[in-house]
């Protein structure tokens, strides 16, 4: 697995995702003024602001998802690290992790990948490690295999 290919899929994730919260809140913009032509008094009201709540949250998804995919796309995929830090992909104990964003688990060519922020508490604790380096986190000790 290389880690272009991780990183690829996870910005294709991310685009997908943002593609799909734009579509919904473009969405929601249409539903307020629908809403505000068909409704009357203190219903038309609560109507009006709840649609106001709902595309505020989705635009803060937005905008959280836009700073994700340019942090991405600052990352250097192709540079290899001897230690681990932001853009490494790790294999420690038979699982993939990739430091990059917060986003979870991620699937690329039937492999299972974490892709994790290096803020997260076992980013934290993987951060500045090197091949060989064991990792201990919540009673669990985890040999470093391999740094991308």
């Amino acid at each position: 697995m290389l880690k272009t290919q991780v990183h690829d899929a996870l910005t294709k994730a991310l685009l997908k995702k943002h593609q799909e919260l734009t579509a919904i809140l473009v969405e929601a913009s249409g539903g307020k003024s629908n809403d505000a032509k068909s409704s009357a008094g203190d219903k038309h009201e609560v109507g009006v602001a709840m649609v106001q709540l709902e595309q505020e949250k989705l635009g803060k998804q937005v905008q959280i998802i836009e700073e994700q995919l340019t942090l991405l796309s600052r990352m250097d995929s192709t540079k290899n690290h001897l230690k681990i830090s932001l853009g490494s992909l790790v294999n420690c104990e038979q699982q993939w992790y990739y430091f990059s964003i917060g986003q979870g688990l991620l699937h690329v060519e039937d492999q299972a990948v974490f892709c994790l922020n290096p803020q997260a508490p076992l980013g934290k604790e993987m951060l500045g490690k090197a091949l060989g380096d064991v990792v201990s986190f919540q009673g669990r000790k985890m040999v470093i295999q391999a740094i991308f």
